[in-house]
């Protein structure tokens, strides 16, 4: 009976928990599996120190994170196992899970990984990298700052912009990490140049990295003006259909007095006696000029130019007048129609026209049957054929050199 009476305590004593104080633990119930002590949280980049409890025998533990899945084994020293993770396993931000197993029981723990410091070069993505330099315009600064394992750093990390513009003036912004980043816009001036962003972060914002361009452009011009290189050129060249008039553009600026840029398109279109045309060219310093030929006809050539959805503040005119006094012809007929030689055609001066001056013979009858050809003057002159079977009556040639005309009648 008293041995009962005694086995009985002793049980009631071994399912006593252990005493306060680091006494020694007279005994473990492992009813309730093992249990894993970690940290709640930890940088990454950081060792794990990971302790199971409870258990028996060889403990397997497996690590579960952002970069994959580790297996590691250790005996236990009363009662307890203990596991000193490598560093690199917490270098990926985010959770870490660990699973400890032993004897078929398991218990499950996990530690947040937090990103370290913003670290260095901090480089700013800019767009867009080109804005008007309006007072309106804008572009935004996009920061990316990550801890040296490239983790974007913590959300409300603070990142400061700066903006130097065209004219050398530095100001800051400031902005905070948010979803990974921080952003903020910046408004242009009024001044047309190269301007730089870069940021800063970190304590007393030590961190920063290279500064990335950002180009505030002129504007549309204001309505400009265009005229003749040589006002007196078309006056003393007259309309030979060869000669070139030189034609410039004022200095395109913006309402802010910025130049165009370099390339910028300007278009002139013009109409004249030889129908309407139009040419192309482009700025150098804010000004733009080409060449316009003169027409085959005496007239006026009125010119208009376009850049950029601005136009001249009004049209340019060219007064052309006549280079050829008279057309000298003489018609021939021979067994095929009538043979005309034109010339010599002189400008009026007395040279001769330029060789390839086109000279137009229109033969007409009462029926109003024409028959044409043309051939070009070579030394003043030129001799084309043409046939007349289809002509009946009277016959009329009109010979037509640089818009003067020589009407003679054939019979």
């Amino acid at each position: 009976m008293r041995r009962s009476v005694l086995s009985l305590v002793a049980a009631l004593l071994l399912a006593l928990p252990a005493p306060a104080g680091g006494a020694a633990v007279a005994a473990v119930d492992r009813s309730d599996g093992p249990v894993v002590e970690l940290p709640g949280e930890l940088t990454a980049g950081t060792g794990l120190p990971v302790t199971v409890t409870g258990v028996d025998g060889t403990v397997t533990l497996t690590v579960i994170g952002s970069l994959g899945t580790v297996v590691r084994t250790a005996a236990t020293t009363g009662g307890a196992a203990t596991f000193a993770l490598e560093s690199a396993l917490s270098q990926a931000a985010g959770t870490l899970t660990v699973i400890a197993e032993s004897g078929g029981r398991s218990a499950t723990g996990s530690v947040a990984v937090l990103p370290g410091p913003a670290v260095g070069p901090l480089l700013p993505v800019v767009g867009a990298r080109s804005i008007v330099a309006d007072a309106a315009d804008r572009s935004m600064v996009v920061a990316l700052p990550v801890d040296r394992w490239g983790n974007a750093v913590a959300e409300g990390s603070a990142v400061t912009v700066v903006h130097r513009d065209p004219t050398g003036t530095t100001s800051t912004g400031s902005t905070e990490v948010r979803h990974l980043l921080g952003w903020l816009e910046l408004t242009s001036g009024t001044v047309a140049g190269r301007g730089a962003v870069w940021l800063r972060t970190g304590p007393d914002d030590t961190v920063t990295g290279q500064q990335v361009s950002l180009d505030e452009v002129a504007g549309p011009p204001l309505p400009f003006t265009l005229a003749a290189v040589d006002p007196t050129l078309p006056a003393r060249l007259g309309a030979d259909g060869q000669a070139l008039v030189t034609v410039r553009t004022s200095v395109l600026a913006d309402r802010f007095g910025n130049v165009q840029p370099d390339g910028t398109l300007v278009t002139v279109e013009w109409e004249g006696p030889g129908g309407r045309s139009r040419s192309s060219a482009v700025t150098i310093s804010g000004v733009a000029e080409l060449s316009v030929q003169a027409p085959t006809a005496p007239g006026t050539v009125t010119l208009t130019a376009f850049s950029r959805g601005t136009s001249t503040a009004a049209p340019l005119t060219l007064d052309f007048p006549s280079v050829v006094a008279t057309v000298p012809v003489d018609i021939a007929a021979d067994e095929r129609g009538l043979v005309v030689t034109v010339g010599p055609v002189n400008r009026t001066g007395g040279t001769f026209v330029p060789d390839g001056t086109v000279a137009t013979v229109t033969l007409s009858d009462l029926r109003r049957n024409d028959v044409q050809a043309s051939v070009g003057l070579v030394d003043g002159s030129g001799t084309v054929s043409l046939p007349v079977a289809a002509l009946s009556g009277p016959v009329t040639a009109a010979v037509t050199v640089l818009g003067t005309t020589t009407t003679v009648d054939v019979g």
